[in-house]
């Protein structure tokens, strides 16, 4: 089984199609969703971001947006971050090996819940390239 971590910025383009990164997004998904020999996950703490950015920034109605996270966590399963990502996040920050505490949170839960990618499109993660025994790539990999 391949555990796939499913950064933000992917997700959006999954619940927002006009966004400039969408199509391939969506389209990497739609050839990967039934392979039964992978799992994919998501920050659920991603959830209330995802909320906002529809309801507020593109006007969508609440309910449409509630349907359609929850359409999503149907497939994508929601790892929620705990205590030891903020500790191994932190220190990781502090020791400079990344600088984008956000990032290096959501990259420890996903280490944490032994996922093998992480797909992105945020270049400075793409940079990294690995992070822990996580590859990450984006969806032309």
């Amino acid at each position: 089984m391949i555990r796939i971590f499913l950064d933000a910025n992917i997700c959006l383009d999954l619940l927002d199609t006009t966004r400039a990164t969408s199509t391939a997004s969506v389209e990497w998904y739609m050839q990967h969703k039934d392979n039964e020999m992978i799992e994919f996950y998501l920050s659920g703490d991603f959830i209330t971001s995802f909320y906002y950015i529809l309801t507020e920034r593109r006007k969508i109605s609440s309910q449409v947006v509630v349907q359609a996270i929850d359409a999503l966590t149907q497939e994508i399963n929601p790892i929620y971050l705990n205590h030891s990502d903020f500790t191994f996040g932190k220190s990781s920050f502090f020791d400079g090996d990344f600088n984008d505490f956000e990032d290096l949170l959501v990259l420890y839960s996903a280490v944490r819940s032994s996922c093998e990618q992480f797909l992105t499109n945020d270049k400075s993660l793409l940079r990294l390239s690995q992070f822990k025994d996580l590859k990450i790539s984006d969806t032309s990999a």
